[in-house]
């Protein structure tokens, strides 16, 4: 189950959490305007809208940097075995 937890939710929280809490309330609040009213306002969804995007844009961020790094090691790590 940690290991579901972890895929799905692949953002360091610690940075983000206050998106991902804002998220959850708004989702919240989107499922409550729906059942009450049958309609959620187009402004929350343009906030929905932006609040997933900044989680992936961080989510991607991060891939791209770890990828870098990861590939800067492994170049420093060759140059090191090398005779020369």
């Amino acid at each position: 189950m940690n290991n579901l937890f972890d895929k799905v939710f692949s953002v360091d929280e610690i940075k983000i959490s206050a998106l991902v809490i804002v998220l959850t309330l708004s989702s919240t609040f989107g499922l409550v305007m729906y059942v009450i009213e049958g309609d959620i306002s187009d402004n929350l969804l343009s906030l929905l809208s932006t609040l997933i995007y900044a989680i992936t844009g961080i989510n991607a961020f991060n891939i791209t940097k770890e990828a870098i790094h990861d590939f800067k090691n492994s170049k420093k790590e060759e140059n090191v075995d090398s005779p020369i």
